[in-house]
């Protein structure tokens, strides 16, 4: 391997925050939400449900993580919040809520919408400010996700296709240096995106400009968008051959980025998506040499909107699926459409000197 030429970018903190409350996929068949058959195209067994606003999961979210890597918040210069759905007003910052509820009040927040890619988008913005932060200055980013599907406006087992949307809030805390006196870290060796806005129609197709939310439809139907644009654009084979290919250029480049092999990375983080949706644009995209590494965490949480991809580096610092010294690569994406892909090495928890 060939050490990376970018500054330091590591995760020293992270955390997800699920509800207690869950709903079972037999309880959804059993109420006529979606079908038996269904059910087992999803591979999905439960999602939790909240009761409370997710910009308040987001907040616990990151408080767990700044303990977790013991961060003070004269530490944090900046608060990237993403989300892909309502978050309790309709008229306001939900990063601002973030940051002032978890005790960041002299960080700079910003909200990040960029649909299911938000957490990635997020992190990517906080990546090159912990590497750019000025001497002196507040060294760390925080990055939250958080997205609640309930009440009348969103049917989490029913809006899309072959997906289910669970509640739950993300948090990874980045710095420039590889503190690990509460734990494992990450480092960010390689981070990038790619995008293909041609298909942004899929989640408006049909529809036209409303004057107000929700003013078309009383809720959010992804189904009616997208059977409308793949109606007139002849099918799925173009999206699928144009998702495959940049989504097996992305990750290509990421790895050669980073400075690995293929045969050194140890598992791959698959966003948490239906088998069929991730046949549809992942598994034939990613080298075949990465297939043994494939790895879903759908099954008790569903797809946390734009949670998935901090949600699953949370899953490989605080886990065993790698270990210390290891590589994984972390693949996720969002309607639009952008794919994003990170390369990263765990370090394990410093030892103290005597």
């Amino acid at each position: 391997m060939r050490p990376p030429t970018d500054p330091g970018a590591f995760v020293i903190g992270s955390a997800v925050v699920l509800p207690p409350a869950t709903e079972s996929a037999e309880e959804a068949v059993r109420s006529g939400r979606i079908t038996e058959s269904e059910r087992e195209r999803l591979g999905v067994t439960r999602v939790h449900v909240a009761d409370e606003p997710a910009p308040l999961l987001a907040a616990a979210a990151a408080r767990a993580a700044a303990t977790r890597a013991g961060a003070s918040p004269d530490q944090v210069g900046h608060l990237l919040h993403a989300h892909t759905y309502y978050q309790g007003h309709d008229f306001w910052s939900p990063a601002h809520f973030v940051a002032h509820e978890a005790g960041f009040d002299s960080c700079v927040p910003l909200s990040v919408g960029q649909m299911c890619n938000g957490g990635a988008a997020a992190l990517g913005i906080a990546v090159e400010r912990v590497r750019s932060a000025a001497p002196g200055a507040p060294a760390l980013s925080v990055v939250t996700t958080a997205d609640t599907f309930g009440g009348d406006g969103f049917d989490r087992w029913g809006s899309d296709y072959d997906t289910v949307y669970g509640d739950g809030a993300t948090c990874v805390i980045l710095s420039p240096q590889a503190e690990r006196r509460t734990g494992p870290a990450l480092r960010v060796l390689a981070l990038d995106s790619r995008a293909r806005p041609q298909f942004e129609a899929m989640y408006r197709e049909g529809d036209a400009f409303g004057a107000t939310p929700h003013a078309l439809r009383a809720a959010v139907d992804v189904k009616a968008t997208k059977r409308a644009f793949f109606q007139r654009s002849g099918g799925t084979g173009e999206f699928r051959d144009v998702a495959v290919k940049t989504i097996g250029e992305l990750v290509a480049g990421v790895i050669d980025r980073a400075g690995v092999g293929i045969g050194d990375v140890t598992a791959t983080m698959l966003p948490r998506l239906s088998p069929k949706v991730l046949d549809l644009m992942y598994s034939e995209a990613i080298d075949p040499r990465l297939a043994p590494t494939l790895h879903c965490e759908r099954d008790t949480t569903g797809h946390l909107g734009a949670g998935d991809f901090l949600a699953n580096l949370d899953h490989l610092r605080r886990t065993g699926l790698i270990a210390d010294g290891q590589y994984a690569l972390v693949v996720g994406g969002g309607g639009g459409f952008t794919w994003s892909a990170a390369l990263v090495q765990k370090l394990g928890p410093s030892v103290p000197r005597p």
